[in-house]
């Protein structure tokens, strides 16, 4: 993207999505997933069952990058609740979501 608008290729269209994307703050949301920062939402459910914070630190970075983007995409208040009540629940087993293994 830096290249295109660096050669005057982007065209106006381009300039107004990346405006609208870094409004809505869509621009920089996996920033943090790239980081594998892990949410505090998330931090406090993991705390909340046993062995599943060691559980989920085991995991590889690309699986952990999974799981944090299942989480920051959710739209709704009510979805990211649930996703990050089954990642707790199931790291407590020793298990990814169902739709991760």
């Amino acid at each position: 993207m830096k290249t295109l608008i660096e050669q005057g290729l982007m065209e106006e269209e381009g300039h107004k999505s990346i405006a609208i994307a870094k409004e809505n703050d869509s621009w920089t949301i996996l920033d943090e997933v790239e980081a594998l920062v892990i949410p505090e939402d998330l931090k406090e459910k993991l705390a909340n069952y046993k062995g599943a914070m060691e559980y989920f630190d085991s995991l590889s970075k690309s699986v952990k990058k999974i799981l944090l983007y299942w989480v920051v995409s959710a739209k709704r208040k009510e979805t990211r609740q649930k996703r990050v009540l089954e990642i707790a629940e199931n790291a407590s087993q020793n298990l990814k979501p169902k739709q991760f293994r």
